[in-house]
């Protein structure tokens, strides 16, 4: 072997070891590459998913701001609604006091009235219950002495005797009409209601039609139904203007409005 040799094949060696080394680095650099490729990747993903948080973030605070100001108002308006109702309600209860008690005086005057035209006679003496009557005219005194004595209760049932008596009798508008007139000062205002209508109703040629359809005027302002209150008001103001109830029926419609 001649001195070359041993240099030829350290050439060799070193060359073939560097092309290893080489591909070994090359291989390290291109994986390195991809590597910095992902984090690159999940950089972008990772800030772009940071700003539609942050987005997300600002929309809720928004919301939030917009449901405290929605909050506000609605209590603003509950409390002025509240207000409300208590001024309205004391000033019905107000109109109420006056409507009951010039409801209870012109009960008062109403049955005075009528003792000047419906009897002559002296009135009949009261019993301690209620007697049983052949005579229509004498029943009618009866319950009607009762009422003017304000013995309400049992003139209320001498009245309903008589309409259960004389079904078809010359008294029996009369004692609806004044059965009416009890149960509303008894505060039932659904049966003095069905009373009131019962008069004119059956009996619409009858003198106390005017007063019953005021009177159904005054009851259903005290249902609550303003409508057929005004309705009624109006009605007999209109079908029997210089009658007493017109004229009260007025002055109600102007106080319920």
């Amino acid at each position: 072997m001649n001195k070359c040799t041993p240099i030829l094949f350290t050439v060799l060696f070193l060359g073939v070891y560097s092309e290893q080394a080489l591909a070994q680095v090359s291989e390290s650099i291109s994986t390195e590459g991809r590597s910095i490729e992902e984090r690159s990747d999940s950089s972008v993903e990772q800030t772009s998913g940071s700003g539609q948080l942050s987005e997300l973030f600002y929309r809720i605070q928004v919301l939030q701001q917009d449901l405290k100001d929605l909050r506000g108002t609605i209590e603003e308006q509950s409390y002025l609604i509240k207000r409300l109702e208590r001024s309205q309600k004391e000033q019905y209860l107000d109109l109420d006091s006056r409507l009951v008690q010039l409801g209870g005086a012109e009960l008062e005057g109403r049955i005075s009235q009528t003792e000047n035209k419906e009897f002559s006679e002296e009135a009949l003496p009261l019993l301690g219950e209620s007697p049983e009557f052949d005579n229509e005219r004498e029943a009618y005194q009866y319950a009607f002495d009762l009422m003017r004595n304000r013995q309400y209760r049992e003139s209320l049932g001498s009245f309903e005797k008589i309409i259960v008596g004389f079904p078809n009798g010359q008294y029996t508008p009369n004692a609806f009409y004044w059965i009416g007139e009890l149960y509303l000062a008894q505060g039932d205002n659904e049966k003095s209601r069905q009373s009131f209508i019962q008069v004119i109703s059956l009996y619409p040629d009858h003198q106390k039609v005017p007063d019953a359809m005021y009177k159904l005027g005054v009851v259903y302002f005290a249902l609550g139904d303003n409508q057929s209150a005004l309705k009624y008001l109006g009605q007999v103001q209109q079908e029997y203007p210089n009658s007493s109830a017109a004229g009260l029926a007025a002055r109600y419609s102007a106080e319920i409005q």
